[in-house]
């Protein structure tokens, strides 16, 4: 038993997490979130791409050419609401409408065109843009929440595997001791020193210890399947050698007390809650300028393509186009239902905000008050065992003098070992409490 103990490799749950960090598939997958927001983003940052288009429209009737028509013209979206717009337009033919005549050599023009109402302050480019960016801010938060539930799942498979793992220890010690015992009462039997009783009871209490470790091994070969799963990358090919390749380890990774604070105040769920009022507030400052009126200007200066440096210091005595558009719902249901909405949804975050602040330090306060609690239980049940293993002994004392029998001796011996079972039970609970409290924070880094 010890070969096999001193051959297999210990494996602490913050070398597990750092496997499952680097190679999980759901680890890898939820790592690629922040990448796909960004392409999101940058798909919505698409709207301020400059467009250039084009059109040619051409009458041919009878071998006569009543008109050509060709227009070009690049529009330039930028940042404050205006957008620069540069044309080209060329005609021909006898039967043009005269706004549509040019030179010969065709028309350029260049302006913009400026919001004076609704868009001035905020239009909806801007805001998508506002709101992307705030969306892509959310997904490495959403990372790590994704990335502390999976840390919790991992932790507890780990902690039922330490259970299994020191029970098949435990029952293979007690089968050890059960059949030195019973090799013991046979050669005194033969020798007239031990009754058949005291034999039978050593046989039958073998028989039993040997039933508690068979139904432990089954127990202990599934649970370090659960563990398995968890590890990829590895040269082991064989899952069901898992359990003799490696063993559990004791050390449990530790959230320090000094970094609660930060840990709560920069807390991924506050953190988005945060994000989502400001993409609300976005919403709100866009709904309020959905009630202005729309009031749109457009100026174009005209030149001639072959004259095209002249005419530029008199921009708008000659050579000109302008444009003025108006526009206003009579009611303007749309917007103040927007408006109305937001200042809702603005309010509601808030709440929500300030009672998460308070729930999560808490819960975390809650958690350490537990984690404290099982840490004290454990050192009692190792002084407790100490004590019952040192009974047995004592008893075994008294059974060599004659003063015991050995089913006093095998009741010790139960109550000791049950006792050293519920320690290593008491210590995974401790473990997985741990394990809460790093949840409970979304703390994801290993120890090293």
């Amino acid at each position: 038993m010890l070969a096999i103990l001193w051959l297999q490799i210990p494996l602490t749950l913050s070398q597990l997490y750092q496997r499952v960090l680097e190679s999980h598939p759901l680890a890898r997958a939820i790592g690629l979130r922040p990448e796909l927001a960004e392409a999101q983003a940058q798909a919505n940052r698409g709207i301020w791409d400059p467009i250039l288009s084009g059109s040619l429209t051409e009458k041919n009737f009878k071998n006569q050419l009543y008109f050509t028509l060709f227009s070009a013209d690049l529009k330039v979206p930028v940042w404050n609401g205006l957008d620069f717009k540069a044309i080209y337009e060329n005609t021909g033919g006898f039967s043009l409408n005269p706004e549509d005549v040019t030179p010969p050599t065709g028309l350029i023009g260049a302006g913009l065109s400026i919001p004076l109402g609704q868009g001035l302050l905020i239009d909806y480019r801007r805001a998508a843009i506002q709101k992307a960016r705030l969306y892509a801010l959310m997904a490495p938060q959403e990372k790590a929440l994704l990335l502390a539930d999976l840390l919790l799942e991992v932790a507890q498979d780990y902690w039922e595997w330490f259970t299994a793992y020191y029970k098949v220890q435990v029952y293979t010690r007690q089968v050890e001791v059960a059949l030195a015992r019973l090799s013991f009462l046979r050669e005194s039997l033969e020798q007239g020193e031990a009754t058949r009783a005291d034999t039978l009871e050593a046989y039958v209490e073998l028989q039993l210890r040997q039933q508690l470790l068979i139904q432990s091994k089954a127990d202990l070969f599934k649970k370090a399947l659960m563990v398995q799963r968890h590890l990829w990358g590895e040269t082991l090919l064989d899952p069901s050698q898992f359990h003799e390749t490696y063993r559990p380890d004791s050390l449990v990774p530790y959230v320090p007390r000094d970094q609660w604070d930060y840990l709560i105040s920069q807390h991924p769920k506050l953190r988005l809650l945060d994000l989502k009022r400001r993409i609300i507030e976005v919403e709100r400052r866009w709904a309020t300028e959905r009630l202005r009126p729309r009031f749109q200007a457009e100026y174009l200066f005209l030149r001639d393509l072959e004259q095209w440096q002249t005419g530029w210091n008199q921009p708008f005595r000659t050579n000109f186009k302008f444009g003025l558009t108006f526009a206003m719902p009579l009611y303007l249901r749309e917007a103040r239902g927007s408006l109305t909405s937001a200042r809702i949804e603005l309010k509601q975050i808030l709440l929500e905000q300030e009672f998460e602040a308070r729930s999560l330090y808490n819960k975390a306060l809650g958690q350490i008050g537990l984690v404290d609690s099982l840490w004290r239980q454990v050192s009692l049940q190792q002084a407790l065992i100490r004590g019952l293993f040192e009974l047995v002994e004592l008893e075994m004392i008294r059974l060599r003098n004659g003063e015991s029998d050995l089913f006093i001796v095998n009741r010790r011996e139960r109550e000791a070992f049950s006792v050293l079972i519920n320690l290593y039970e008491l210590y995974a609970r401790y473990g997985m409490a741990v394990a809460e409290l790093q949840a409970i924070l979304a703390w994801v880094e290993p120890e090293n």
